[in-house]
């Protein structure tokens, strides 16, 4: 019960994290502000429905309810995310590009998965890997201070 809890709470969590980032993307590319503002809603809105749902129960909030209560909800909404795919698509693939555009390709390749897309970078093209501005006058190997 405890693994499947943990699954849960981690799938359902990352899920929605990234769906509520794609979300708050929408109006800023600020990875930071897009991080916080989805942690808040990800952690403050399960917790404010558990803790009515607890109160109107009268009963104990030990903390195996509270979190069955929370791997309950972020399921919930991660379910709603991943099946709402004509407005969830453009999220994920949002938050993907972000991803991507900072260098992140192990979570621009989540985001884009969780899209139902497959994208392709750049390297994985074969395309040559453009050289620096510091190797356009850097000599030969098999020459001699740059002469032949």
């Amino acid at each position: 019960m405890r693994i499947t809890r943990i699954v849960g709470l981690l799938f359902g969590g990352i899920v929605t994290l990234v769906g509520v980032m794609g979300v708050v993307g929408l109006v800023t590319g600020n990875f930071l502000a897009r991080l916080l503002v989805a942690l808040l809603l990800v952690i403050g809105i399960p917790a404010l429905i558990t803790d009515r749902v607890l109160k109107r129960m009268k009963t104990g909030g030990n903390i195996s309810i509270v979190s069955n209560a929370f791997t309950i909800i972020l399921l919930g909404f991660a379910l709603v995310l991943v099946s709402l795919e004509f407005l969830s698509k453009p999220l994920f693939v949002g938050e993907g590009d972000h991803y991507a555009a900072s260098g992140s390709r192990g979570m621009a390749r989540f985001s884009y998965w969780l899209g139902g897309v497959s994208p392709i970078f750049p390297e994985e093209r074969g395309l040559p890997a453009q050289a620096s501005a510091g190797d356009a006058g850097a000599p030969d190997a098999g020459t001699e201070g740059g002469k032949p």
